[in-house]
């Protein structure tokens, strides 16, 4: 339905805009009002990011998009002869439901300026666990993506301006080379590895043998060989656009260093959504 604000009645306005308020003020009410069950799970999500290859989507705009965090709960048809059924979760299996919901609720409530975490499942057919992921997305660095890379992501009608958690999942069910090579633009890889990257998945399907392929590794605090990390030729020489993204990331990491010990709880968990909040009110300073 069209609204032509030009025929509404003063009236109307005044009661579309009180509704407003009423929903803006509902969804304040709603982030001071956290649970700490929720708070805990939202600081643990938080956490596992910026522990992970997460931390440069989080503190830095080095890549596009991250992986968070990933659960399997039973909850995928497994039985192909069931595809025309419309019950296909099991009774036994609602509790785990019940955890997924608890996930998104803690999800919902990071309010954060330029980043949106989404959870999507993972296209695994016919197989029993259903796998969910937890991304993280910088929305400036991800609309530039889209724009640099209109000539592959403007196949699906994306722009700047596209609702994140829709591109990820549309890459995320695509056909296998198509899937491969977003993913590979969205974690901000460089464009000669992603071209490799694509073109040994497709040379190992087409010969059935493996392409020996050798990693660039960058550091986090998680691990000091790092979950930020793209295969590349072994006949490659790491170039500057591999140094590069490699001294981008570093005085990233070592700002996290440097502060993540005034977060830490007793049980040596870290305030990760205060930490975030704090570091972006300085940052804006």
């Amino acid at each position: 339905m069209t609204i032509n604000f030009n025929k509404l009645s003063g009236t109307v306005l005044l009661a579309l805009l009180l509704q407003s308020c009423m929903v803006n003020q509902r969804a304040i009410s709603n982030r001071k009002s956290i649970d700490p069950t929720t708070a805990a799970l939202r600081d643990s999500i938080i956490q596992k990011g910026l522990e992970g290859e997460a931390l440069y989507t989080l503190m830095a705009d080095i890549k596009p998009m991250s992986s968070v965090a990933t659960f399997a709960f039973p909850l995928s048809n497994s039985d192909s002869t069931k595809r025309l059924e419309a019950s296909l979760v099991h009774k036994d299996s609602l509790y785990y439901l019940d955890r997924v919901r608890q996930i998104q609720e803690a999800l919902n409530c990071i309010d954060l300026p330029d980043l949106k975490f989404v959870l999507v499942p993972y296209r695994n057919m016919y197989s029993k666990p259903r796998i969910l992921q937890i991304s993280v997305l910088r929305i400036s660095k991800l609309d530039s993506l889209l724009v640099a890379k209109q000539d592959f992501f403007g196949q699906y009608g994306f722009s700047a301006g596209a609702d994140p958690a829709v591109v990820v999942t549309v890459n995320e069910y695509e056909k296998k080379y198509e899937r491969l090579r977003g993913y590979g633009y969205l974690f901000g890889y460089p464009d000669y590895a992603v071209d490799f990257f694509v073109k040994a998945f497709h040379q190992s399907d087409s010969t059935g043998q493996h392409v020996n392929r050798k990693f660039f590794r960058i550091p986090t605090f998680e691990r000091e060989q790092g979950n930020f990390v793209y295969a590349y030729p072994v006949d490659h020489v790491p170039a500057a656009i591999d140094s590069t993204l490699y001294k981008r990331s570093l005085p990233v990491l070592a700002q996290y260093k440097q502060i993540r010990d005034n977060y830490m709880n007793a049980d040596s968990t870290i305030r990760g959504y205060a930490l975030l909040q704090d570091w972006i009110t300085r940052k804006g300073d």
